[in-house]
């Protein structure tokens, strides 16, 4: 079984990428399709659970996860969503299948799989670039974008040192680390893919 992980800054085009690394791979891809399951399995409303989920990353809110902190604030149903969305992605491991999977700390997660881990960022020009043209997207203004960039990428950096000493970002922690600035996502698809496969060649 060979798992990929994909952590990525907010705007970077990590979520694209590890699609499309998936659908070269011939892997599983597993990234919303998540909040499905732990919704399912919690019988909540899939938005609701995403809204739990984004305000305990961008609170930062400490969560008792393999080691002891002291002091929690989070409520007894946002600690539960977070619980069971770890639990469904180790289910995932256990079916034994390839799989790309993107963000959620799964690469902390899954850590006893010995994924191959990677990391996706980019400028700020280019994340506000690469933000603003998507369809959802309904911030018109790069300062108001820039703010929301960082104010992400500061959760999912702050919800990562709840989970492990191995910061958010830090090559040093992740097999591969890719900068999209100046790219388009499709056509580095091939050659991460490449990539990809030694490592996992390496480890097994």
């Amino acid at each position: 079984m060979n798992i990929i992980t994909v952590s990525r800054e907010f705007g970077s085009g990590g979520r694209e990428l590890g699609k499309r690394l998936a659908d070269a791979l011939g892997y599983a891809y597993y990234d919303k399709e998540i909040l499905s399951v732990v919704s399912g399995n919690l019988k909540l409303d899939e938005t609701y659970v995403s809204r739990k989920l984004d305000a305990a990353t961008l609170h930062s809110i400490p969560l008792t996860y393999g080691r002891t902190i002291g002091r929690t604030r989070l409520s007894m149903e946002t600690a539960q969503i977070m619980a069971e969305q770890h639990k469904v992605i180790r289910e995932i491991a256990r079916k034994g299948e390839n799989f790309v999977i993107v963000g959620r700390n799964a690469d902390v997660v899954l850590k006893d799989y010995h994924p191959a881990n990677l990391f996706v960022y980019a400028d700020m020009d280019a994340k506000i670039r690469r933000s603003m043209s998507r369809k959802e997207n309904d911030i018109s203004s790069e300062k108001e974008m820039a703010k929301l960039i960082a104010q992400i990428d500061k959760g999912r950096k702050k919800s990562r040192e709840l989970l492990t000493n191995l910061a958010w970002g830090e090559k040093a922690n992740y097999h591969l680390c890719i900068n999209t600035s100046d790219v388009e996502i499709k056509k580095i698809v091939a050659p991460v893919a490449e990539l990809v496969k030694t490592f996992i060649g390496g480890m097994e």
